[in-house]
């Protein structure tokens, strides 16, 4: 008959080995988590070790009683490295568990399971097995042999392995898994300590293992664990991977993010700009935080932030991965532009002010300019009316060509099949028109016989490029200006120039693409003009006199060529431009 504590033994048993499977059940939800998929398996052979030692104490039948003892210890060699597993993966370490050496130890829970499953033929396991009953239970007492305390010793191993490894997330990533992990550590100390009893054969009652009525508490530790916190639906691996990444020290704000995309860690400079009234508990929806979700604010690009006096920072994400190349959270830092889009609002400004104040004021200076000039009876005063004309015409055309440049310099290049022959017809035909005392001669050789002039490029950018270097030339000309333009294949201009003087820098002659050389017959231009095109950087000291070649360094730029100026009896500025696929960006 079962007295009083014999059955709460039992009972507990049987508790444990519910509980066990209610947790099963409810950990279904996170099975394609790693971590979660070994610690079912855990969860698995501890509800077969405390349903096999209950029903093993109401079973007295020697041969069933000795198969119910074998199947505990089944369990017993499985559990510690099952949990090993968890504790690996859990606390990011997948290299570990996917290495050699963690698979070779699951040989040992598979030859002691083989031993006790047929344990008649055989006394590796232990020897001498009898029943002993105890509070009316089927307790039974054997000599456990050298291999059996080695099977029980692994896997005590690695059990204690796996608990310092939840300890150390412990200590290392500080509240955020604290709980859960003190939590999962500690339900492991109560069926350890028991069971290391046991085996030792020491306590009052040595035929009785209380290691599976201590699975209660277990279970009870690690039904908080999962239920009521956030252990599976974020782990230490996240902030693993950020720590490796060794931006937890920046001056900018940073958030990391787990895959769910809500925030597990922020920096300092985080806090102090956002969650203010927002409680310390995490992970918190980065939506919480910022007022937007993380795919909202990828695709904006940048986010106002009212604290601070106002500041305006652009977005920049970098996916966090662990050692098995899994992306299990990422890095969101955000970079504060504040100053920059200042500066550009009030240059847009100032831009927009200026040419619209330049335009009219010069209006009326050119207007009294010209009525003194032509009304002047002294040639001196004559004279000065115009010298103030034609310095307001030059103003006028830095003005003019600032405003066809501010068209297109804020958009991308539209990448377009362009004639290249009627293009530079109207950018000579403009030029004849505004200097019809200049001669401008044109030679186009391009392309094959069916389509002869036909490229992939942005007429805009280079129309305008085309037009500043026309007009460049004409109005430094000394004598009568003459202008030439002559449009060639780069390939066809670059063995030309290997035949007369060898390979040259630049572009390679064999990837294709045009050449467009715009020469004149002036002197040459001065340096200082030149060597702040070539640096593509004005100082105080080094600067050129206008803006036509910045325009053309400028457009050239946006059309990924190569601009180059060389002097050969006048002026030769030169053109390259790469070959553009249909698939680069057209539209």
């Amino acid at each position: 008959m079962v007295d009083l504590l014999g059955g709460a033994v039992v009972v507990s048993a049987f508790a444990a080995g519910a509980g066990t499977l209610g947790l099963m059940w409810y950990l279904r939800q996170y099975r394609e988590t790693v971590s979660a998929t070994w610690f079912i398996a855990t969860l698995g052979v501890q509800a077969l070790i405390a349903f096999a030692y209950g029903l093993g104490l109401l079973v007295f039948d020697p041969a069933l009683r000795a198969h119910a003892e074998a199947v505990v210890w089944v369990g017993l060699a499985w559990l510690g490295p099952l949990f090993l597993g968890f504790a690996l993966s859990y606390t990011g370490r997948r290299d570990l568990f996917r290495s050699r050496r963690f698979r070779t130890l699951f040989a040992v829970p598979a030859v002691g399971s083989l031993l006790a499953l047929t344990h008649p033929l055989h006394g590796l396991l232990w020897q001498e097995f009898r029943i002993t009953p105890l509070f009316g239970l089927a307790t039974v007492r054997y000599e456990i042999q050298p291999l059996g305390f080695a099977v029980a010793a692994i896997a005590l191993a690695a059990a204690a392995v796996a608990v310092l490894l939840l300890v150390e997330t412990i200590v290392a990533y500080g509240p955020l898994y604290r709980r859960e992990a003190i939590a999962v550590a500690v339900s492991t100390l109560p069926p350890a300590a028991a069971f290391v009893v046991w085996l030792a054969g020491v306590g009052p009652w040595p035929e009785l293992n209380l290691g599976v009525a201590m699975l209660v508490p277990h279970v009870l530790f690690d039904a908080y664990a999962f239920v009521g916190t956030h252990m599976f639906e974020t782990n230490p691996t996240t902030q693993r991977a950020a720590a490796r990444s060794a931006l937890d020290d920046l001056d900018n704000p940073l958030f990391v993010v787990d895959a769910d995309g809500r925030v597990v860690k922020r920096n300092d400079r985080a806090e102090s700009l956002f969650d203010a009234e927002t409680p310390p508990r995490q992970p918190i929806a980065l939506d919480r935080l910022v007022g937007v979700d993380l795919a909202t604010l990828l695709e904006a690009g940048e986010i106002e932030v009212d604290r601070e006096g106002g500041r305006v920072f652009s977005v920049s994400y970098t996916p966090l991965t662990d050692s098995a190349d899994t992306e299990v959270g990422g890095l969101v830092v955000l970079y504060d532009i504040s100053t920059e889009r200042r500066q550009n609002q009030q240059l847009d400004v100032l831009n927009r002010i200026l040419r619209h104040n330049l335009r009219n004021e010069l209006t009326v200076i050119l207007g009294r300019a010209q009525l003194i000039e032509s009304a002047a009876t002294d040639s001196d005063l004559g004279s000065q009316a115009g010298t103030i004309r034609k310095a307001g015409e030059r103003l006028r055309s830095i003005s003019e060509k600032a405003r066809d440049f501010s068209r297109v310099a804020d958009r991308e290049p539209r990448w377009v099949e362009t004639d290249l022959a009627s293009l530079v017809a109207s950018v000579v035909h403009e030029a004849r028109e505004a200097h019809p005392e200049a001669e401008v001669d044109v030679e186009v050789d391009v392309g094959a016989e069916e389509s002869p002039s036909s490229v992939r490029v942005d007429p805009d950018l280079l129309s305008l490029a085309l037009s500043n270097l026309v007009d460049n030339a004409i109005v430094h000309a000394v004598d009568e200006p003459t202008v030439r333009i002559r449009v060639s294949d780069l390939a066809a201009s670059g063995r030309e120039r290997e035949i007369e003087s060898g390979p040259e820098g630049g572009n390679d002659p064999e990837r294709g693409g045009i050449r467009i050389a715009v020469s004149d017959d002036n002197p040459e231009i001065e340096a200082a003009e030149l060597a702040p095109i070539r640096s593509g950087d004005e100082t105080d000291l080094q600067h050129g006199s206008g803006i036509g070649l910045w325009i053309v360094k400028w457009c050239v730029t946006a059309l990924r060529g190569e601009l180059r100026f060389e002097y050969d009896g006048g002026n030769v500025v030169v053109i390259e431009l790469p070959p553009v696929e249909p698939t680069d960006g057209s539209r």
